[in-house]
């Protein structure tokens, strides 16, 4: 457990058992050491618990889930009118929303945990988080130039995330979870009415957007693709991030901890799912989607409603923006208010729920932890063997996801036996911490 523990690249602080004679510089020299502790990649790291060498195995596990659940939408089938699309798409997108809630637990413990990181501390952390983001973004662009898997790729929005969360660092629990849920709601308004303004999108012929370089003419096109139009738009998603920071700043040993994310979650999903079906299918929302893609419906000689049902998947990262009733939809990638308050509720009721396990002794909690210990290692493996096995295209189906999930565990769970660390862990663990030595 001990070197374990010094090469970890999760997070969590818990204070209990420790006795602290100057509080403010005890924090400021928690951070200074995080550096070596947290990893902030999707999601890269597991967590420990404060001032203690152990880890918060409910957030490795968690992150496990979330890693999993990519592998689920990406190799399984998501195609709706797949038979056994309904084992996997409830992880299409949900599981990269958990990825963005999860790296906002690891930001909120490089910059102190519980306590908000002050003076020194606080500067570190500042570097540390920020070098991690210009590696994830030159790290997004890389492997879009070099996998051709039909994927999107997450790494490079995860270096505008952590930029957008440096200026939120000092910030307690109470406070961004009451920001978290303003922009979780806001953000979609008002994404929606610029991009309506500046950049119009349409279902039918809009193509995606992402951060390619060939789609990129420069520092114009990469920001406004970043924080606005991508696949992850990052001024929309920061509210993801938000919500994990204020968790990162409770105290993630505790069960009353636990159960309220998890109970509070599902209320939270309920509630914004529940919105959701009465504002279209009660105040007649459906009504103005379907008369927007009428035109094309009969042009393709279906029924509205299934013409909607098979283009959603194009509803990836922001709604059209054609008719306002497009913010009225939950289902996962389209970035609306009730998408976002309800895969949030869904993030908060697993990482509750695994927070409870790490309190009991079910078997096999550790090899699943030793994914999310490992996930930026496993979610790059995964593309690795996605462009050997298939290149452009590949073989969707359960027994392949299956295939995905249990190689992963298995996998990191030898590997972190043998050699502890992932590599990736280790590179960018080592290189935010080399940046923090210029600091003073």
């Amino acid at each position: 457990m001990s070197a374990e523990s010094e090469q970890a690249t999760g997070s969590g602080t818990a204070t209990g058992g420790t006795t602290r004679t100057n509080p403010t510089d005890d924090r400021a020299a928690t951070s200074a050491r995080a550096g070596a502790d947290t990893a902030s990649t999707p999601p890269d790291g597991g967590a420990r618990a404060g001032g203690s060498t152990a880890r918060l195995l409910g957030i490795d596990v968690a992150r496990a889930v979330a890693i999993l659940g990519m592998f689920a939408s990406h190799v399984g089938p998501t195609n709706y009118g797949h038979p056994q699309a309904w084992m996997f798409l409830p992880f299409h997108g949900r599981a990269a929303v958990l990825f963005a809630v999860l790296a906002g637990i690891s930001i909120a413990i490089m910059s102190g945990g519980r306590e908000p990181a002050t003076g020194l501390g606080w500067r570190k952390a500042l570097v540390r988080i920020g070098s991690r983001a210009v590696l994830m973004l030159a790290l997004g662009l890389v492997m879009n130039q070099v996998f051709i898997v039909p994927v999107w790729i997450i790494l490079g929005y995860y270096g505008g995330f952590f930029l957008l969360s440096l200026p939120f660092l000092r910030l307690r629990a109470p406070s961004l979870a009451v920001l978290s849920a303003v922009v979780i709601v806001a953000a979609p308004v008002v994404s929606w009415l610029i991009r309506r303004a500046y950049f119009p999108k349409d279902l039918i012929e809009t193509p995606l957007e992402d951060i390619r370089p060939e789609q990129l003419t420069g520092v114009g096109d990469l920001v406004t693709t970043l924080l606005l139009t991508g696949v992850f738009p990052t001024f929309v998603w920061i509210g993801f991030v938000l919500a994990g920071m204020a968790i990162g700043r409770l105290d993630l040993t505790s069960r009353g901890v636990a159960k309220l994310l998890g109970l509070g979650g599902l209320a939270l999903a309920a509630v914004a799912y529940g919105a959701s079906w009465v504002a279209l299918h009660v105040l007649g929302g459906i009504e103005r989607i379907h008369a927007s893609l009428a035109p094309h419906a009969e042009a393709a000689g279906i029924e509205v409603d299934r013409f909607l049902h098979l283009s959603l998947f194009k509803v990836h990262g922001t709604p059209p923006t054609d008719t306002p009733a497009w913010l009225l939809l939950s289902h996962a990638h389209n970035g609306t208010p009730f998408t976002g308050a309800g895969s949030t509720g869904l993030s908060l009721a697993v990482i509750g729920g695994c927070l409870l396990l790490q309190h009991t002794s079910v078997r096999g909690l550790q090899a699943l932890g030793s994914v999310g210990a490992m996930s930026l290692t496993c979610y790059v493996g995964h593309l690795v063997v996605m462009q050997l096995l298939w290149g452009g295209e590949p073989a969707y189906s359960a027994a392949n996801a299956l295939l995905f999930i249990v190689g992963s565990v298995v996998f990191a769970a030898v590997w972190r036996s043998w050699y502890g660390q992932g590599p990736l862990e280790k590179f960018v663990a080592k290189t935010s911490s080399s940046a923090t030595r210029i600091v003073r």
